[in-house]
């Protein structure tokens, strides 16, 4: 493991008190010209740019910063040009570690490009391994029926299938009785991987050669000029907050926005990592459960009477995902419908993205109805194993995420299988009952994967930075807390000033907020930022969180507020339900969202069913909607003991594959 005071570079141990001074793009001049054409040349679906004046090109690096003889690279990059008198670049990355730049400036460029002032030219690439990039997506697997009968019947398929929560009845013992299998499942794919034709270029994937290589992009499109403007949302804080560390004296207008936990991602064993990811997802699912109660019977599908509480939907969410196991358990077909552990990723996933919500609440009462027809029709449970091996997709997966995730990880040794699991029951029993049962959460499979990237940067995180930065986080980000954002903050000390955006969802750009907006605009118009770390930024007024009803964002924080300081018997209902409530919808976000989707189709590949005997579950069906009188309290950790976590390191960073989300679709004009 590196020392948190040093970085690894190329094999050798260097000071990183003055990082300008290793050898890098800071010092070395590419030769590398980027011939720009149509962005649909790298994929047909990206032609959509032309309309935008969006415009895609390669950029040549070294894949060893510190050793050029290793050979070079090809960076995938678009550009949306400046609207106004060019001032410079703002360089981008939309999360992940994974996730694509072309998509994001697709995507965003011409609005993002307006937050900023349009005086800046919008770039963003396809990091190393990720995308068009060469070297590109690691693969593993020859195809999708050899990843599925490599991992078929594990947890990897199935998912982790409860009831109820983890700690009832012997469902932990159970969990637990899988490390055995997972380990050897895990070595063997870190085996597949290491000798897969992507394999030799693992140790040169990661963070600190990201950071080299936006340092070398902006020598290309702003040559001689110092600062560098960048904005990183989920994981593109963290690339941020190491660009920010190892290159100081390049800090221009940044943002680290929807942030990591930078001490828990590149210090402590990713096995760790999990219990941060829901530290605050219950305070968003409150949002959802609240606001679908206040919308009331016809703007919410999941009420069923007009004195449903937050409690009420939070049960009957619950009682869906019971239902759900029991059918899978008694053996029914689940092939048309998700299982329990599906369903609850899904949800999960959904509380990114308060803007669409009220699609949540039609796929949830969509979902009761089809298990509600599955509990009635099942009467022959002969056969169904067989259904473990129906529908698999045909593409292989690829593994971008899980390279640079744990290319920048500390060294295997220092983790084991057992630790991931570990992390999930540790979630499951303090942080989250609802959310901590999931699997398949970034870190697990990093004690086996076959290399570490020849650079790491592990700190320090302290360094003194040219110009001070905006760190922004949510109050109730459901996968970034904002306890993560306030780190980030305090180990900069003065060289950044912290933004508290009351708000729900992934990043300050999962609502809008003409607050947060006019802060970012004034600091790429004149490099202005707020004083002190106490601003707060509300969400506006005309954030309404379900299309039929008028429930606004403001509307569904009064609610959980006045709730919260009511008797315990309200405030444990709200507990559960504590968050707030949006509506953004943008057509660009869903068609980033289904970009994503499909890297991570092999995800919700075809799940494993286990058969057994019995029609015990023919009323089950009456359960769906019936027993909303007789939900039990659902009650999530309380404040004090979720904070205790951070130092013991549980905690911290995002889920696989971050959205970026933007809800100003419809209120600014695309040029």
């Amino acid at each position: 493991m590196v020392a948190s005071s040093t970085f690894l570079l190329g094999g050798a141990v260097l000071g990183a008190a003055n990082a300008l001074s290793v050898p890098g793009p800071s010092t070395i001049r590419r030769d590398s010209e980027i011939d720009w054409s149509s962005c649909g040349d790298m994929n047909s679906r990206y032609s959509i740019g032309d309309k935008f004046n969006i415009s895609c090109g390669y950029y040549e690096v070294p894949l060893d910063w510190a050793d050029e003889s290793v050979g070079t690279g090809k960076l995938a990059v678009a550009i949306y040009p400046a609207t106004k008198e060019r001032w410079g670049t703002m360089f981008g990355n939309p999360g992940g570690p994974g996730a694509s730049g072309i998509e994001y400036v697709l995507g965003y460029g011409p609005n993002i490009s307006v937050m900023t002032g349009g005086h800046y030219d919008v770039v963003s690439w396809d990091p190393r391994g990720v995308g068009h990039t060469t070297p590109g997506p690691p693969s593993c697997f020859d195809s999708g029926d050899d990843y599925s009968d490599y991992f078929d019947g594990t947890l990897e398929f199935t998912g982790l299938e409860i009831r109820g929560n983890l700690t009832d009845g012997n469902q932990i013992q159970e969990f637990y009785s899988h490390v055995g299998e997972m380990e050897k499942k895990y070595k063997g794919l870190g085996k597949r991987c290491a000798k897969a034709d992507s394999g030799k270029y693992l140790p040169y994937l990661g963070s600190a050669a990201g950071a080299r290589d936006m340092v070398s992009l902006a020598e290309y499109f702003d040559p001689g000029v110092q600062e560098i403007n960048y904005w990183g949302v989920s994981y593109g804080s963290m690339l941020g907050f190491i660009f920010v560390n190892m290159f100081p004296d390049r800090v221009g207008h940044v943002i680290l926005d929807g942030c990591m936990n930078p001490l828990l991602y590149a210090n402590k064993p990713t096995t760790q990592y999990f219990p941060d990811d829901v530290a605050a997802t219950d305070e968003a699912f409150a949002g959802f459960a609240t606001g679908c109660a206040m919308a009331g019977k016809g703007s919410c599908k999941l009420v069923q009477s007009n004195n449903d509480t937050g409690a009420d939907i939070t049960q009957l969410v619950r009682d869906l995902f019971d239902i759900a196991h029991e059918l899978l358990v008694a053996g029914a077909d689940m092939s048309q419908t998700l299982t329990s552990a599906r369903a609850r990723q899904h949800l999960y996933r959904a509380m990114y993205t308060p803007s669409q919500w009220s699609q949540l609440d039609d796929f949830m009462y969509d979902y009761a109805q089809s298990l509600e027809a599955l509990a009635a029709n099942i009467t022959d449970t002969s056969g169904k194993r067989e259904l473990a091996h129906a529908k698999r997709d045909s593409s292989a997966p690829t593994y971008e995420h899980q390279a640079i995730y744990c290319g920048d990880g500390v060294d295997a040794g220092n983790m084991t299988m057992r630790d991931g699991f570990d992390a999930i029951v540790y979630a499951s029993k303090n942080v989250s009952p609802m959310f901590g049962p999931q699997w398949g959460m970034q870190g697990n499979v990093c004690f086996a994967w076959p290399a570490r990237a020849v650079e790491r940067y592990t700190g320090p995180w302290n360094k003194k930075l040219k110009n001070p930065i905006l760190v922004i986080g949510n109050t109730a980000d459901p996968v970034t807390p904002f306890a993560n954002a306030k780190l980030m903050a305090d180990l900069l000390g003065d060289s950044a000033v912290l933004l508290k955006q009351d708000g729900f969802g992934h990043s300050s750009l999962a609502e809008k907020s003409s607050c947060t907006i006019k802060i970012i605009n004034n600091l790429f118009k004149d490099g202005s930022l707020p004083k002190g770390d106490d601003t707060q930024c509300e969400i506006d007024n005309s954030v309404v969180l379900f299309p039929k009803s008028n429930v606004t964002q403001a509307g569904v924080k009064s609610m959980l507020v006045s709730a919260a300081s009511g008797s315990d018997s309200d405030s444990s209902a709200v507990a559960s339900n504590s968050g707030s409530t949006t509506d953004a919808a943008t057509s660009d976000a869903q068609q980033m969202k289904d970009l994503e989707d499909e890297r991570d189709t092999y995800r919700n590949a075809m799940i494993g069913v286990s058969a057994v005997a019995g029609v015990l579950l023919i009323a089950v069906g009456a359960l769906v909607f019936r027993s909303v009188r007789e939900r039990r309290k659902y009650t999530r950790v309380n404040t004090t003991a979720r904070e205790a976590v951070l130092d013991p390191a549980w905690s911290t960073d995002a889920p696989s594959r971050h959205s970026f989300t933007d809800p100003y679709e419809n209120t600014y004009e695309k040029h």
